[in-house]
């Protein structure tokens, strides 16, 4: 295990110049100093406050993430005014959400934690929190824009929809060709909102009622087959297509049932995010139809139902367990599992060919829990939960009704304010249904050959840095270095945007109707996704295509397909300020460079690790080599464990571990690659490793996401990594005592 990091103090050089001992430590009312007693907490926030000279007004991002403290009743009369600013700069958590405890006896760990946060509200120094000051003008000034959950390097890319806006509209204006007929058919239906509104919730409203009116689950059940039949629905249980782990070169069948909508943490904790979804469901349920009585109701009663389902759910960490996920059964073992469905009418419907012999199920605790609900005793929960499946699945097609119900939603489980523009909302659905036919213009008119073959030519660099690190390492035998070698030579690199002839086709010869030609968005999205219902099942028992891509050409992210051993960069995140051809190659080592060594090293994370070169689930290492590598896991899973990135939001080094271990590699990786330059410019490479994760959000926000997100919190992808470098010790002088140092025998690595 990792030991936890040393015990720091505040450094001379962010406190006031000339503060002395004398200056914060007054003594009680009568001039005792009480050296040897124990402090408490308030006297230790007000030695910190004076220690500092006072602590500046939270900004931006600090006042966005900061603990609000406004409900503490019992802050003593002694202490008010010298822990005022203290509290207005949200450093401080109670011992509830209530109450300060000012007289219980400070712990180091607390008083560790206050320390750290006042180096970030200052972010003066970069050896006490180097991506505080290394992004500290932005951090102040950040705004995120109406609608947004987050603003930042990334995101900004991200939600930049200017680009596809005007590609969009020149399309619209000037449709030409079947992509830019279903762009511009979609596009002007989603922005047709007197449509809409006129429509109502008529497209919905016979499968509404007879769910209401359903007597028994057989009747339930007739209903989820009408969506099947009629709008290529897959409500409550059913049956689909994907790649077989074990042999990724053809599909297999999966079958799975309804499963809880958020995080078991937020089931578990309730509060005003419990809250949210409450009225958010209810008011679904009131927008089709419901009185407020019954669809509060129906809204607890989907709330309880969820919440018990996600005690048996697994882990969001085991979303990636191969080992977790791949459970075979036949068609008889589910039939005595659900003895009062008709799985073989529910198989039936998604038009696949029978395979009874090897059915996959990913998580086998709802697939055993979820049963009950298919009784007569839970008929009430069962048409509650149909009904809100149909509302929250066809809605966003509907009314303005639902948009304004999802934005009060957004707003009070996220903390996010604002609405994106009309045209903005439609861009992103565009996206969303038609990637591929808007990437193919994206690729055309945004992206050039010489950056193409530049990323590729860092790609492969960095592959052949692996391989030496790869050899070089003394936990691993030769034995399973082979084999590793093995699989990263076998690695597939995708950059850009496909090649001509590899584009998906999901939708060749598919016609939309605009508005004027009497379609509507509704039945454009329907009659889209009964498209991809019949490539399903063209698909089957097929090889499966690894040629084509998971990311449409405009998308600003990257991936590693386990399946398919690749690697994934589309033409969206290769730009600046990640990658720029005018930049050194300091800086784009430190942000796209990061991002590419990221993905690489994926291959080899606790989930990437049990696949082959072949993208086969497939055990390639020696017994010894895996006992070390997982024991190598553990101290990454410590290391991150519980470590703060604001006031009160800590990390999950278990739900994080999987990214934890890319960027622990990827960094490695860009550190050696940069010192085989002549004369590197390490300090202008660390900066860009924050630079590039550097981010703002709601608290709200980002204290959901570290119950959800298996990324590790922004912050502590440039700071918990840069603290495993000893090289980033010695470029900037850090030493033991100052805010970033992690002793040498603490900093974990890997790969």
């Amino acid at each position: 295990m990792v030991k936890s990091a040393p015990r720091s103090s505040p450094r001379r050089t962010t406190t006031t110049p000339g503060v002395t001992a004398a200056d914060v430590m007054h003594g009680d009312p009568d001039g005792n100093l009480r050296e040897n007693a124990p402090v408490t907490r308030a006297e230790a926030l007000v030695m910190l406050q004076r220690a500092f000279g006072g602590l500046p007004a939270p900004q931006g991002d600090n006042a966005r993430k900061g603990y609000p403290a406004s409900n503490f009743t019992d802050v003593p009369a002694w202490a008010k005014e010298e822990l005022a600013d203290v509290f207005a700069a949200g450093i401080v958590a109670g011992t509830s959400s209530t109450t300060f405890s000012p007289d219980e006896n400070v712990t180091m760990e607390q008083l560790d934690k206050f320390i750290h946060r006042t180096y970030t509200l200052f972010g003066s120094n970069l050896k006490d929190d180097f991506y505080a000051s290394v992004n500290k003008d932005w951090l102040d000034s950040s705004v995120i824009p109406a609608g947004q959950s987050s603003t930042g390097t990334l995101y900004e890319k991200m939600y930049d929809t200017e680009p596809l806006n005007n590609l969009i509209e020149r399309t619209v204006a000037n449709p030409v060709g079947e992509d830019a007929q279903r762009i511009a058919a979609l596009y002007t239906n989603i922005l047709d909102w007197d449509a809409r509104n006129m429509a109502g919730i008529e497209p919905i409203r016979p499968y509404l009622e007879a769910a209401e009116a359903a007597q028994s689950v057989d009747e339930v059940m007739e209903v989820k087959k009408q969506l099947a039949e009629e709008l290529a629905g897959n409500a409550l249980v059913g049956f689909t297509l994907s790649a077989d782990a074990k042999d990724s070169t053809r599909y297999t069948v999966g079958f799975s049932a309804f499963s809880p909508s958020l995080s078991k943490d937020t089931y578990a904790n309730g509060g005003s995010q419990k809250d949210a979804y409450l009225t958010y469901i209810q008011t679904l349920f009131e927008i089709g139809g419901a009185d407020e009585a019954s669809a509060a109701a129906d809204a607890q009663r989907v709330w309880e139902m969820e919440k018990e389902l996600s005690t048996h759910a697994l882990d969001r960490q085991d979303y990636g367990n191969v080992d977790k996920t791949y459970n075979v059964y036949t068609m008889d073992e589910l039939k005595s599992l659900y003895p009062t469905l008709d799985l073989d009418d529910i198989y039936a419907q998604s038009g696949l060919a029978r395979s009874d012999d090897q059915i996959v199920v990913s998580d086998i605790g709802l697939l055993e829990a979820s049963p009950k609900y298919f009784t007569e005793e839970h008929l009430t929960d069962l048409k509650a939960y149909l009904r809100l499946t149909i509302l929250a699945g066809y809605g966003g097609m509907l009314s303005q009704d639902f948009q304004d119900a999802s934005d009060a939603y957004q707003e009070a489980f996220l903390g996010i304010s604002g609405t994106l523009s009309d045209e903005a909302l439609a861009t992103q659905l565009v996206q969303q249904y038609l990637s591929d036919e808007l990437g193919r213009l994206y690729a055309a008119e945004y992206f050039s050959e010489e950056a193409k073959a530049d990323v590729e030519d860092m790609v492969y660099d960095f592959i052949d840095i692996y391989e030496s690190r790869i050899r070089s390492l003394d936990w691993m035998s030769d034995a399973s270095k082979a084999k590793a070698i093995e699989k990263l030579d076998a690695l597939g690199v995708k950059v850009g945007y496909p090649d001509e002839g590899k584009w998906n086709d999901y939708f060749k010869g598919v016609t939309l109707k605009t508005a004027d030609e009497g379609g509507s968005y509704f039945d454009n999205i329907i009659t889209l996704l009964k498209a991809q219902q019949q490539m399903l099942i063209k698909w089957q028992g097929q090889p499966v295509n690894k040629g084509l891509w998971p990311m449409a050409a405009y998308t600003v992210n990257a991936c590693y397909v386990p399946s398919s051993n690749e690697i994934v960069f589309p033409a969206g995140i290769l730009q600046a300020p990640l990658y720029d051809v005018n930049a050194s190659r300091e800086e784009n080592l430190g942000g796209i460079g990061y991002i590419i060594a990221h993905e690489i090293t994926h291959a080899f994370d606790n989930n990437g690790a049990k696949y082959d070169k072949n993208g086969n689930a497939a055990d390639w290492w020696t017994a010894e080599d895996y006992a070390a590598f997982q024991q190598l896991c553990d101290e990454v899973t410590a290391f991150y464990d519980g470590v703060e990135a604001a006031p009160g939001i800590t990390c999950s080094g278990a739900l994080t571990l999987s990214e934890n271990i890319a960027d622990l590699g990827a960094a490695q990786c860009i550190l050696e690659a940069v010192q085989r330059e002549t004369n590197p410019d390490l300090k202008a490479m660390f900066r860009a490793m924050a630079n590039t994760w550097c981010s703002t959000m709601p608290r709200e926000t980002a204290a959901y996401y570290t119950t959800v997100d298996v990324h590790a919190p922004d912050k502590l992808r440039a700071n918990r990594v840069l603290q495993t470098l000893d090289a980033f010790y010695t470029t900037f002088g850090i030493t033991e005592g100052d805010g970033m140092w992690i002793a040498p025998e603490d900093r974990v690595a890997i790969w």
